[in-house]
């Protein structure tokens, strides 16, 4: 009997993180879902379960390298391998960089610049959280001769966004950190690359989708009309870790409705 493929999807409980992780599960992928909340990532492995195939849940804190590193251990024990990591959490601070004159109450926080807490906090989610669980993974993929690796990044790597700043270095950072891994592990046999998501509405974004004016200015730069389905990124992110990818890597691939063209 041929063992099934194995994938890691870290921010797993929900959102985008949970699209993935059910459609791996249904291309026949067992399937380790990672994050902060256990309910949520139980609730998960108990879906992935659903479509026949073994899901395991784990409560990990991706800034917290002994937490990363404990869920790999559990991993490898449960299924003795890891085929594909989806590097998936993310955190979003809405806020100048400094105060800008005549916008100081336009949102909360917004009279006060970006603290070292809240600069350090973004990127060790994104681009820490990333290094941490690539780190502990990578060498079960790079060991086997094979792997698939996404990275999500967003379509603010190709355009501008006020009030983002933060988050858009950690997400460029990130695209840097997919194409750096990507030459240096080609030679055996393992693909790195980023899927830049544009609008979806998730637990991170539903602020801005629940605001039927933001929503509208949003839409309106999208040539395509409308936001994103999760099971359309979820697609892109199989396709990524298919068998047959093996061809394509260090590449930033865009869904976006063509917001960025």
């Amino acid at each position: 009997m041929v063992s099934r493929r194995v994938a890691v999807v870290t921010g797993g409980g929900r959102g985008l993180g949970r699209a993935a992780a059910l459609r791996l599960a249904g291309d026949g992928v067992d399937v380790a879902v990672l994050a902060r909340s256990g309910p949520e990532v139980e609730a998960v492995a108990g879906e992935v379960a659903a479509a026949g195939v073994d899901g395991l849940g784990l409560a990990v804190d991706v800034t917290d390298t002994a937490s990363v590193d404990r869920a790999r251990d559990r991993v490898l024990d449960r299924f003795g391998r890891v085929d594909i990591v989806v590097s998936n959490a993310g955190n979003l601070l809405f806020k100048p960089f400094v105060p800008l004159p005549g916008k100081e109450g336009v949102h909360p926080g917004f009279d006060r610049p970006v603290s070292d807490e809240e600069w350090d906090g973004v990127l060790d989610v994104h681009v820490g959280g990333a290094v941490r669980t690539l780190r502990a993974f990578g060498p079960a993929l790079l060991s086997r001769g094979y792997g698939r690796v996404v990275t999500v990044v967003s379509n603010v790597v190709r355009r501008t966004v006020p009030y983002t700043t933060v988050y858009d270095t950690a997400k460029g950072a990130l695209v840097q950190l997919t194409r750096s891994l990507a030459r240096e592990w080609a030679p055996y046999g393992v693909t790195v690359n980023a899927v830049a998501a544009g609008h979806f509405e998730t637990a991170m974004t539903r602020e801005q989708f629940a605001d039927a004016a933001t929503l509208q200015r949003l839409l309106r730069r999208v040539p395509a009309g409308r936001a994103g389905e999760p099971a359309e990124f979820a697609a892109l992110v199989s396709y990524l870790c298919a068998e047959t990818s093996g061809f394509v890597t260090g590449e930033t691939i865009g869904i976006d409705g063509g917001e960025t063209l």
